[in-house]
Formats: C-alpha cells, structure tokens, sequence
C-alpha cells in the first residue's frame, strides 16, 4: 500500500508539468463539405496508446483536451466513413492552444474495415444512433465476463434485479455478433459466459425486431439493444477456459467454455456446476447482491450459427439445466383495515427440483434479385422453440395472527407436495417481400402448443379461536392441462406518394385449453383420498378468437414523422364446465383503439425526441367473471363478477435522446403518464377471523406518473479513463382500493436520486462507485389509515488494484443498504463485501484467485415491503459466508496463432 501512495503521489507531481493543451480544428472534404460526426484523436507516438478523442461538430469543428504528459509530439487521426483515414504527427505547444486550421479528407474509392480506419480506436464513438465502446480501452480482470465489462462502461447500469440500462433506457436484447447468443433475447448466458477478454466492440443502438432490420424501418421500442463483437483474426479463431473453485462449508464451482470462429461459423459449448446459488456461469468475484434460498445447479449448453442477421442464415441451441433449490423465509406483517388492525407473523420453507431441456432452431432464407440494380428481396424465415421439464416441488407454512392489541385470532398451517411435468412447441413462419425504400409485404403464422400434468398432494389447518374451531382441508389434486394458440397476422407498408405511407395490418387468433383438475378429499373411515370434491374439481374447455383489423397512417416532414392509427377489435370467448353448469359463460368483448406518435430525429441521428399516446385494453379473466365461489383456499375464498367491464389505459409517454458528441456527453429523458378507465380491482372483505372473501368490480380515477432524466460524460486522456454518470427518477402514483366496503386512494410519492463515477488509472487502479437515495412517502385519503414515509439508500463500491505488471491484483466488491423503515427486530442496514486476492500464472494463461464472500459476515436478508393495506418485514435465508480458491486456464487462438492473454499488450496495440 506504502508503494501505491507513493506512485500516486510520483504521478500526480508530473502530471503538473505535463504538456496539455486544447487542440482545435475543422474537418471538410475536398468539396467544401462540413464533416460532421468524424472522429478526431490523439495517439502516443511511443506506444500508440489513445491521449484524447472527440467527434466534429455541426459546424465540422473538434476540440480536444489533450494531456501529453512528458512527450513533445502525438499522432493526429481523423476517421469518417467513405473518406480516407488522415494522419499526422504534431508537436505539443509551448503554450495552452494549438489550431490546426482546415483539414481535408479525401474521398475512399474503396470501402475499408474499421481496422483499416482506426489502429487503435478510442474508448467511445458516437455514431449517429449507435454508441460504441472499444472494450480493450476498460480495464478488465483476467476472469471477468461480458456482464462485468458492461459495468464499466459509462452510462451502463445493472440493478439488483439484473435490469440493464444504457443512459436511463431499458436494455430489451443482447446479441454476440448481430445473432441471440443460446437462443436467449436477454442474453443471460452471454452475460455470465462470454469472456471480456474476446470482444473488441460493445455496440448500443435502439431495440428492432427482426422484420424492423429486414425492411429498415425505424425502431419504434423505446428500448436498446447491445451488440457484443468479437475479435477475429481473419475470421478464424477458438477459445475458451475451463475453472475450478472449492470453499469452505464443501461450497464448489467448475465451468467449461470452448467457443469456436471459423469462416462465418460460430460454436459454443457450455458446461458448469455449482452450489453458491448461480443458475448459470462462473463468479470469480461474486457481486454485492443478495441471493435469496440455497441452488445447487448443473447445466450444459451448446450453440451453433452460420451466417449473419441480415443474410442467408442458421441458428441452433441446446440446453439443459438441473437445479435444485431450498427456501426460508421469516416475516411480520401488519395489516390496516378500515375497521380492524391486526398482525401476521409466518414462517414457510420450501424446496424445488427441476429439470428441464430446452431447443430451438432458427434458419432464414434471403431470395436476393437477379438484377443488381433492382431493390427487391425476399426473407423467408421459420423459428421453432421446444422446452420440456420436470418438477418435484413442496412447501411448509405456519402463521399466527392476532389484533393489535395481542388477541389471539387464528393460527395457520399448510404443507403441500407437488410432482409436475410439461412441454411446449411454439412454431414462427413469416415470409416478407421487401420492394425497398421502406416498401414490404409481411405474413407469418404462429403456433403455439403446450400440455402439462401434476399431481398435488395438500394439507391445510386453520384454528380459528373466536369460534373455537378448527377447518382442515386434506386433499390430493390431479390437474392435465392442454393449450393450443394459433395466429395468423399480415402487414403492408406502402409508400401512396412521397413521404406519405399506409400500413394496413390485420391479426386473427384462436386460443383453446382444456383442464381436467380432478380434486379427492381424504376420507377418514378409508383412510385415503377417494371423496370426489365436484365443487372444486374442473373438466372444462376454453377457446377464444380474437380478429383485430388496423390501419396506420404515417407522413414525414424533413425531419418530424406524424403516425395515427386505429384498430378494431372484436374476441369471442366460450368457457364450458362438464362439472359445474354455472361456471359457463359466452360472452364478447368489441372496442376501438386508437395511437399516435410524433417523433423529432435530426439528420445525424443525434437527437430525438418523440411524444406517443396508445390504448391498452385488459380484458376480465376467466376467474373474474364467473359467479361460482372458489374455496380452494379455506382463508381466502373468491368469487367473480359476470358484470366486469374491460380496463382500459391511456398511455402518454414524452422521450428525449441526445448524443452531444462534440463534448462526450449523452442526455435522455423520458415521462410518462397512465389514466385508467374501468380499473379491474379486488373488492375484499375481512371478517373477525381474519378470513378473506374477494370479488372484483371496476373503479375509475386510477392514475400514475413517472419520468426519468440521466446524464453521463466521459473523460479521456493517456493515463486516465473517467466516466460519471447521474440521474433521477420521480414517480407519483394514485391507487385506488377497496376494503371492508371502503373505498379509499393512496397517493404515493417516490423521488430516487442516483450518481456514479467510474475510474481507470493508468492501467493499475480501477475504481466505481455508486449510490442511490429514495424517498417514499404515502397519503391516505382516509383517518382509518396512517400516512407513512420512509428512505432507502444505496452505496456500492468496487475497486481493483494491479501489480507487478498485472501479474498480482485485488479486487473488492463492497456495498451498503439501510432502510429507514425496517422494523425493530431487524437490521435497518447491511454491509456486504466481497473481496479477492488473484494471480496470473505461465504468462497470463492461468489464474490463481482466493475469494471471500460476505467478508464481515454482515450481509442479511431483511427486505421490507409497504402497500396500502400493510407493512411487511422479512427474512430470507440468503448465501452465507464462506471462502473459495479459483483456478482458471485460459487457450485459444486467433487466425492459427496463439491467442495472447496479457491484458496490458492488448491495450499497448500498435499502427498497421
């Protein structure tokens, strides 16, 4: 530590005499034309590492803030696309400015790669609506992951939920290479799987579906989508690794990846076990999140692709998956009534054993045109998915109830075992003939088919003290389910005259299910389960068919495009019980919908801003409106309402979106706004057994809303990688319930504050940081409940410390949480750290790493939950402490040579 300061403080002294300055300039092109959006940087002349980086301006104007330290001269590179990449050496200024006039590209004749263009790419480029990352410029471990690498990257943001974000916006689809990697949208294995260390480009541009990137529509989402882009060296390449951990308390992990590129083939084959509660993947450090239950997991994985998103193409996956999973939790809850108060405490245990196979192929035809001039294509496409699994599952329940003022009302308890097994084929073929210039024809059919059996084996007593009884409910269940879902949907898009297009849409569907849920009661005098329950028990057919015919109208204004559309839909829904006449019901459901959307872009894709409106109509369920009470809970029982109406929502939501590369900056924002009419709300009275019986009615005056803003700036020189990031999030939510015959509104305020702060020193110290402020505050528009307001706040801290040439490194991984409102048997804060001593083996192929997990010991699982009618603190059991040695072997090889593992020559990189 004594030598770390002492660095420090060595760079930090000559870092007062090094040569900065501002360097400033304008890019054109040999017609006069402004260069907008070209990337200008600096790069060392002695190891060709990036100094500082920025994009032009409007006006074609960069300026850089550049920071030589002790050299007297730096490589100057303008990069643009169609233009020949433009090259100098300057020397650094004696004073604080260097203007280096009009520069002037010449144009390409040939297009070249972007490794062609750019020798050793700078840490972000902005391009239009694309921001890039170049993954060798972000400090990784030996062991890190794509996930790791993401949370480095500035304006990236992974909750405790695993929800990423990019700048505020919702990560929807991460790929590996332009394809889903396994077959995943959320790129789960990706994430846990794919070595940092083998992707060179970390791509985020708006979330399209696949017929969006046929036809080049824009995106519509609102959300991203993250490209992870592997290194090749000339198209062929494998690696891998294989690690091993074992811990105290006989905690263990082993993993195996091997990933293979050759000539536009990829392969990858996954394999682990583990029992420190991971699903999938190896942790080499884990992260500060609590992870609830104790897993034990086995999986194996296996996917191959050939061919790009946008061509000819085949993609297949295989995984298999075992887990098993044990469950605790503890909880105190108090609950509000208009006219009672009164107190739950219950203590449950369960476990999980499942298995489950999972497949799918992917394969796409692109029909391109004989005559090269022509703009007509045609994309055939068919996507087949097949799960199947298995479940031995159970449960233990006891709770005990009384007034708040210690009566004793009623005490419960449950056990119930369950074997289970199901499958599901769901089948996608569309075909899509594209004219061009935003011009298709698209049809597809779907299919979906799924069956699923249980047996179920349940026991429930309540002893209710009031009335000196006791109801025991002690049955075996035998449920066999089957569904069918077919869909059959066309779209046109078509270009009437310039800039207006019509896009006439229609959708039918046809859903059917049947279920045998057969229930026996136990019989004492026979002592087995022979007493049929008809009043439980179904043997019904289901089947709805919905058509919805629409219409969009779209026109673009330069730069502003208008869209209004409208849609009819009508569902026929048809419910008969072979047990229960009075469960039947016919019943049909006609609405109108209608949208809109504006949407600012400007040309470069920079800024956007849009305002949309739409509709959403929920329709009852099934259970909502049958008349026939459900007693299958003896606690709670329900009953549904033949009157419901749908639920209909108004949606309004305002986005903002800037880009402001010339500063290394990004902006988003976006608000929302939800009105619901016919709100679909449970209707429950308690009684003084504190039994529950529920029906559902429609409210109106449902309301809520909610925005988000977030900054991030990225600082960039030759020593020092900072990024900081800021946001916050407001909402205000009106609810509406009803309860004991009362109606009342709670009106709740949420404020969340959020800054983070990244920093990579001079390859040798890697720090983040992060924390987070909430405020919740609840009014209640009735004496019968209190107002109430707590805060949360947040702090995370990661840091990693190289030596020796990377040779020897510690990680941590700490974090912070309290909560202002957790009750006086539990902890209001916790602190988790997590940290890791490593060392890189026969030359960087190999690593040693020893792990602590829950360092202090003082991590919990205490969560408190606050809704309009109660309070609830809990307990969960969550991974407990323990200590594991890592070792991980790294191979691989890039264009038949030996794949080079140092990660500080990796950065280093030199001029082609």
């Amino acid at each position: 530590m004594k030598k770390t300061l002492i660095l420090l403080a060595l760079s930090f002294s000559v870092s007062l005499f090094a040569q900065k300055f501002t360097l400033e300039g304008f890019v054109k092109d040999k017609d006069s034309l402004i260069l907008e959006a070209a990337t200008v940087y600096l790069q060392s002349i002695s190891d060709s590492i990036p100094i500082a980086y920025g994009i032009t301006n409007r006006a074609g104007k960069f300026s850089l803030q550049v920071n030589t330290y002790d050299e007297a001269k730096a490589i100057f590179n303008i990069a643009y696309m169609g233009y020949k990449p433009y090259s100098k050496v300057i020397n650094a200024p004696k004073g604080d400015a260097l203007n280096l006039g009009t520069l002037v590209l010449e144009d390409q004749a040939e297009a070249l790669t972007a490794i062609s263009i750019i020798a050793k790419a700078p840490p972000v480029v902005i391009k239009k609506d694309t921001i890039e990352y170049n993954a060798d410029s972000f400090k990784s471990l030996p062991n890190d992951k794509a996930e790791d690498l993401l949370k480095k990257l500035p304006g990236v943001e992974i909750d405790a939920d695993g929800l990423i974000t990019v700048n505020g916006v919702e990560v929807e689809a991460i790929n590996v290479d332009g394809m889903p990697f396994f077959g995943e949208k959320n790129g789960e294995i990706a994430l846990k799987n794919l070595p940092s260390g083998v992707i060179s480009k970390v791509q985020v541009t708006d979330f399209k579906t696949n017929l969006q990137k046929f036809t080049g529509e824009e995106s519509d989402s609102g959300t991203k989508e993250i490209n992870f882009k592997i290194k090749k060296g000339k198209n062929r390449a494998m690696f891998g690794d294989v690690k091993l951990g074992a811990g105290t308390d006989d905690k263990y992990q082993g993993n195996a990846n091997v990933f293979q590129v050759l000539d536009g083939k990829q392969l990858g084959v996954i394999a682990g076990t583990n029992n420190i509660n991971m699903s999938r993947g190896f942790n080499a450090l884990p992260n500060t999140d609590t992870s609830t239950g104790y897993l034990e997991s086995d999986f194996v994985g296996a996917n191959f692709s050939k061919g790009k998103w946008n061509e000819t193409r085949i993609n297949s996956n295989y995984n298999y998956s075992a887990q098993d999973r044990e469950t605790e939790q503890m909880s105190y809850r108090e609950n509000f009534l208009p006219d009672l108060n009164y107190i739950t405490e219950s203590e449950n245990r369960g476990y999980n054993e499942s298995d489950s196979h999972k497949a799918r192929a992917d394969l796409q035809y692109i029909v391109d045109p004989k005559n090269k001039w022509s703009k007509n294509r045609v994309k055939i496409s068919n996507e087949t998915n097949f799960n199947t699994s298995n479940t031995i599952s159970g449960s233990e329940n006891a709770s005990t109830s009384s007034y708040s003022d210690g009566a004793l009302v009623s005490d419960y308890i449950s056990r119930n075992s369950t074997e289970a097994s199901s499958y599901n084929i769901q089948n996608n073929f569309d075909v899509t003939p594209s004219q061009g210039g935003g011009n298709y024809f698209n049809i597809g059919v779907n299919t979906n088919f799924s069956k699923s059996n249980s047996d179920v084996n349940s026991y429930s007593e309540n002893v209710l003290y009031n009335r000196n009884d006791t109801i025991i409910q002690n049955q075996e269940k035998y449920n066999e389910s089957k569904s069918s879902n077919i869909n059959l949907n066309t779209i046109l898009v078509k270009e009437v005259f310039d800039d207006f297009r019509v896009m006439p849409r229609y959708s039918a569907t046809v859903n059917t299910s049947s279920t045998e849920n057969f229930i026996y009661d136990f019989n004492e005098d026979s002592e087995s389960y022979n007493d049929f329950n008809e009043t439980l028990s179904t043997d019904s057919r289901y089947v709805t068919t919905t058509l919805r015919p629409s219409l969009k109208l779209r026109y673009d204004l330069n730069d502003i495009r208008f869209e209004i559309e409208g849609a009819h839909t009508t569902t026929f829904r048809d419910f008969k019980d072979e047990l229960i006449e009075a469960r039947n019901f016919k019943r049909n459901f006609k609405y109108v919908t209608f949208g809109g959307r504006i949407r600012y872009r400007d040309e470069k894709g920079y800024k956007r801003i849009s305002l949309d409106y739409n509709q959403d109509v929920n329709l009852p369920s099934v259970s909502q409106l049958q008349p026939v009470e459900d007693v299958s809970n003896i606690t709670h029982i329900r009953v549904g309402n033949p009157d419901l109406a749908p639920q209909v929502d108004h949606n309004l939501r305002f986005r903002y979106q800037n880009n402001i590369a010339f500063h290394n900056i990004n902006v988003s924002g976006d608000a929302r706004a939800e009105f619901t009419k016919d709100k679909i709300i449970n209707s429950t009275i308690t009684n003084s057994d504190l039994n529950k019986y529920t029906t559902y009615t429609n409210l109106n005056g449902d309301y809520n809303l909610r925005g988000n803003a977030s900054v991030s700036k990225s600082y960039f020189n030759k020593k020092i990688n900072f990024n900081l990031n800021g946001s916050v999030m407001a909402s205000f939510d009106n609810s509406l319930s009803l309860q004991n015959g009362l109606k009342f509104t709670a009106q709740t305020t949420t404020i969340r504050p959020r800054i983070s702060i990244n920093c990579l020193y001079n390859e040798i110290i890697d720090l983040s940081t992060s924390y987070s402020y909430s405020t919740v505050k609840s009014v209640y528009d009735t004496d019968s409940f209190n107002d109430n307001s707590y805060f949360i706040q947040n702090l995370q801290f990661n840091s990693s410390i190289f030596f020796i040439k990377d040779v020897l490194f510690i990680t941590n991984k700490v974090s912070y949480r309290y909560n202002s409102r957790v009750g006086d048997e539990y902890d209001a804060d916790a602190v988790f750290w997590n940290a890791g001593l490593g060392a890189e083996l026969w030359k960087n192929k190999a690593t040693v790493t020893l792990v602590g997990y829950d360092v202090l010991g003082k991590n919990n699982g205490y969560r408190r939950t606050v809704t309009d009618t109660y309070i609830q603190d809990v307990e969960n059991r969550i991974l407990e402490q323990y200590f594991m040695l890592n070792f991980t072997y790294k191979f691989g090889s890039f264009a038949g040579q030996r794949m080079n593992f140092d990660s500080n020559s990796r950065r280093r990189g030199r001029r082609g």
